[in-house]
Order: structure tokens, then sequence, then C-alpha cells
């Protein structure tokens, strides 16, 4: 399903130069030290032949290892999750397992690997009822260590002082505030991050690019949109007033990138349904349009887009940017 807050962690985390501060950062300090942090780089960059399975894992990179007077390949999965997920040490330890074998150099001897997860939602989901193991069974059962960062744990002046990019700390910021913001906060939170929101707009060369200052500031907007219920208007004031521009382009590189980004999510919605047999990813998609545009939506409303067929979904989905009102989106099928 398409969500904003993988979207933002995949836009500034897949670039080694904001991932390796904050890898560094939440690695254990003796073995970070160990860590070459500017050898960092995505798999799929350093082994373009390896089939990486990206719908696996949010992130992927290797960085040189020193050890014992040797450097080798330490392989780093990286997952994003805002929810619980009782699943996620059994997927992090299947990618593992296949990094492992498939960049495997010498026979019995697989590079080290060690996973870490970005956590910013409610705590992990409990196993079900049921389901516990006896407590004899559990030591033989397959696991793997996981380096977590619980930035719900995590104040601001923690990510301060942790060396990131001035993109990473916005990024990680965002992430851990603004989903549970009143509107009103969303403002106020970035006048207090403004000189954060200065310095991505800045920023247009390495070692901090990419990606660019202007679409890093597109991309964060898009995220408050998308994530909160703040007014656009509100926001874009926010922005021009902290980075010192015209409010009325401000607005409009809001709205045209916002809107892009729910295009964005309906395709992949459209796409995820087809493969599994639902709309859910179209009639979500939708159901932002609708609350962008209308604000807060009713029950009846949000059940009527759930059960919505494919042709429907596609009518409404084409009326949302004329109609003046909900009722307009419908106005055809009530006849």
């Amino acid at each position: 399903m398409y969500a904003p807050h993988d979207r933002l962690f995949e836009f500034t985390f897949r670039h080694a130069a904001h991932a390796a501060g904050w890898l560094r950062s939440v690695l254990p300090r003796g073995l970070a030290a160990t860590v070459d942090w500017t050898g960092l780089a995505p798999i799929r960059e350093r082994f373009p032949g390896v089939r990486a399975r990206p719908h696996l894992v949010d992130a992927a990179f290797v960085a040189p290892l020193r050890s014992g007077g040797r450097t080798l390949d330490l392989l780093l999965p990286v997952e994003h999750k805002s929810f619980g997920d009782p699943g996620l040490a059994l997927q992090l330890l299947r990618y593992s397992v296949h990094l492992q074998r498939a960049l495997q150099s010498e026979p019995g001897h697989p590079p080290p690997v060690l996973a870490v997860v970005l956590r910013h939602g409610p705590t992990p989901a409990r196993p079900a009822p049921g389901t516990a193991l006896p407590p004899g069974l559990r030591p033989f059962q397959p696991r793997q260590r996981i380096v977590t960062d619980d930035l719900t744990a995590c104040s601001e002046d923690d990510l301060a002082r942790r060396g990131l990019s001035p993109l990473a700390e916005l990024t990680l910021l965002c992430l851990r505030h603004l989903p549970h913001a009143a509107p009103a906060g969303v403002p106020a939170a970035f006048e207090r991050w403004q000189h954060l929101l200065r310095a991505v707009d800045a920023t247009a060369a390495p070692p901090f690019a990419p990606p660019l200052g202007a679409d890093a500031i597109d991309a964060i907007g898009w995220y408050a949109l998308a994530a909160t219920d703040v007014e656009s208007l509100q926001l874009a004031e926010t922005f021009a007033r902290i980075l010192h521009r015209d409010p009325r382009s401000i607005m409009s590189t809001l709205e045209r990138t916002f809107q892009a980004g729910v295009r964005k999510g309906h395709e992949a919605g459209k796409a995820e349904g087809k493969a599994e047999g639902t709309n859910e990813g179209h009639a979500h998609a939708l159901l932002l349009q609708l609350a962008h545009r209308f604000g807060p939506l009713d029950a009846a409303v949000t059940a009527r887009i759930r059960a919505g067929s494919r042709g429907e979904l596609d009518r409404w989905t084409r009326r949302v940017l004329d109609a003046a009102t909900i009722a307009g989106v419908f106005a055809e099928d009530a006849t």
C-alpha cells in the first residue's frame, strides 16, 4: 500500500551520503569505529549483477570493515517501520541469508551482515495467542540480532547531537513528529527546524547531495501534506517565510508535488491491487486526494470509496479535481 513514510525514508536514505551518518550514529560505538564510512555504497551499485530483491527490504548497503588486519565487506540491510510488524525479524533474517549467499566469495566464509531497523511508530505487535513456542524449543530457532533505532525514545536534541546531514536529521524529525502533530503544530515544527530547512534548501553539491536542495524541500513539503492535515496555504507561507521566497511560488510547487505524489501512489496502488485482486491501493490514493481537497471525510464516504469497483474508482478519480463538492464526485452515480 502507498505510504508517505516509506517514500520519504527512501528518498533520503537510499543515498550513501545521508545514510552513512545515520548508520554510524546507531551502530555500537566500537563497531562503528571499525567501518570505513567513506566507502559506504548501495549494494546494487557495488554489485550490479546481484539480485538484491529490493521488495524484501527498504535499502541495503555494503561498507569496508577492518577486522584482524584484513578488510571485509560488511553487509547492511536496512528496514524502516512506522507500525508494529511481528514478521519483521524473520523478513530480515531471510534477506540477510540471501545477501550472504549471493555475495559469498569463499566457501564456508559468508560476509558479515548487520541488519538495522528504523522505527517511529507504535510498539511492535505481540505474537497472536497460541503461537508461542515451548521454552525448550526457543533457543534452537533461527534468529538474528537487529540494531534498532527507535525514534519514539529520541528527542530533538538527541538527533541534533548525532552529527547527521541536514536532510537526514530533518527526515528523522519529520518521521518522528509530524504523523501525530495537530495541523497548527506542523508550521510550528518547521519554525523550530528552520535552520535545517534552510541548510537543506542551500545544499546543491557533494558531499550531502544527491538529492539536491530544491528536490529535498519538495519531498519534505509533500510528506507534510500527505502525513498531516495541515493546510497547504499555511505550509506554503511557513516555507516561504523561512526560505525567503514568494509564497505563491512555494504554494504552486507544493500543490504540484503533492498531486504528482498522489498520482504516483495511485498508480503503485493500482498495480498492487491488480496483483492481489483488490483495489486497495487505488482507493487509498483517492481518499488522500479527497481529504486534501475537501477536508476530513465521514465514514460513509470512506466506506463507499473502499467498496468501489475499479471502474468506479477510475471515474471518481477523474472527477476529483473538478468537482466543487464531494457530492459532485459521485453525482452521476446517483442518477
